[in-house]
């Protein structure tokens, strides 16, 4: 029995016996090595040799068989493709960000959103921000009047105090 290369169950196990066994020969150990040493994976030539459509005798899928795998050692393999596109999306997104213009200073933005939700149909009208609203006089200094008494006395909170005290009396009007 000739001594298998290590990669060599790894690509064929799935095939039928017999065409396993046509397979074992020198030449295809030496194609399968070759495209192993370049990059490509056991899996990756499983699933080519596998996708192989049969071509009606186990001699004729064999000559076939090796014939695919000499036509894969022009190709780069997978893994060489998929790094390469990796780093072009890199350096595209490099660049991209090279050449992208400044972000628009805070008030720009602000102002040019306004302007799109001013123009948008069906959307909300932003209410404009409420007037703060100044609490009345106190009805005995004048201060901030921060207690409601009746509509028109308000008091502050010092005299309030001074009304709890006792030392003060409010007197009645009309």
């Amino acid at each position: 029995m000739r001594g298998r290369a290590p990669h060599h169950p790894d690509v064929f196990s799935h095939l039928p016996a017999l065409l396993m066994r046509e397979l074992d020969t020198p030449e295809v150990q030496a194609v399968l090595d070759e495209l192993i040493a370049v990059g490509w994976r056991p899996g990756q030539l499983r699933h080519r040799v596998g996708a192989a459509p049969s071509q009606g005798s186990v001699e004729r899928d064999a000559v076939h068989l090796l014939e695919l795998l000499r036509g894969l050692r022009g190709q780069p393999c997978p893994d060489a493709l998929h790094a390469q596109e990796v780093a072009e999306r890199e350096a595209g997104r490099r660049w991209e960000a090279e050449t992208a213009p400044p972000p628009a200073e805070p008030e720009v933005r602000d102002a040019r959103l306004a302007e799109i939700r001013l123009s948008l149909k069906g959307t909300p009208r932003r209410r404009p921000e409420p007037v703060p609203r100044t609490r009345p006089a106190c009805s005995l200094c004048a201060a901030e009047g921060s207690y409601f008494v009746t509509r028109d006395v308000h008091l502050c909170a010092r005299c309030v105090e001074v009304l709890a005290t006792g030392s003060a009396r409010l007197s009645e009007t009309g």
